[in-house]
């Protein structure tokens, strides 16, 4: 059974100017001048982390030389690694930060604050099922944001995005199928009013890694923890 590992991380305050420019050095000179022009620091730091997490995701499998030069974008720029069989996705929201990869699978993550939102806004997204499902919900806001999160980790392990129909999307049994595809999802727990979800294209384990940027020391960062589906 494939193994996807789950690497994610939280900001809730700028981190030190020095911690933040000796990170922004691991990146290639495009990442950082691209990280320049958010003028929010919330959103420099997602952008930032992003890009930490995979870096440790990818010296997890002993990858930890010229690791920008192996990202690429398909045409409709999600991004992929050019490393065989290797997969990658991540996913912000609020403050928090997720990356999953694994090797010889097709995987999508996604993560959503549970902001409260205007459903009349999203009537489109959801199935008149789908829909009867949230209403009828004891917390419509969690049903909404479970549903959200699977159909957007299944768009995003397709490769295709929002290019896709989000009400085409039935979810049955743990799963979703779409054109000749299926895409088998777990709800994943990260924090108290956050929603995720792990779609892969065969039934996996996955380890989470918990990781703490504001801690200088690497040996101190990381706490795991594996789970099995």
């Amino acid at each position: 059974m494939p193994m996807i590992n789950i690497f994610f991380t939280s900001f809730k305050e700028p981190l030190e100017q020095d911690l933040m420019s000796e990170y922004l050095s691991l990146l290639s000179p495009e990442l950082r001048e691209r990280n320049s022009r958010f003028l929010r620091w919330q959103n420099r730091h997602e952008h930032l982390l992003g890009k930490l997490l995979l870096i440790e995701a990818l010296r997890m499998y002993g990858v930890e030389r010229n690791i920008w030069d192996y990202i690429r974008y398909n045409s409709y720029q999600r991004p992929y690694l050019t490393l065989p069989g290797y997969d990658f996705n991540v996913s912000h929201s609020g403050d928090f930060v997720v990356c999953a990869i694994g090797k010889n699978i097709r995987l999508g993550i996604d993560i959503e604050e549970n902001r409260k939102v205007n459903f009349k806004n999203f009537h489109s997204l959801m199935t008149p099922g789908q829909w009867d499902e949230i209403n009828r919900a004891n917390n419509p806001l969690k049903e909404f944001y479970r549903y959200w999160t699977i159909k957007e980790s299944v768009i995003k392990a397709d490769g295709r995005g929002f290019a896709i129909s989000l009400d085409e999307l039935e979810v049955k049994n743990n799963s979703v199928q779409y054109e000749d595809e299926q895409w088998l999802v777990t709800e994943l727990e990260f924090a108290n009013g956050y929603s995720g979800a792990l779609a892969t294209d065969e039934w996996s384990e996955y380890k989470m890694h918990e990781i703490d940027f504001y801690r200088s020391s690497p040996a101190s960062r990381v706490r795991s923890k594996l789970v099995s589906t």
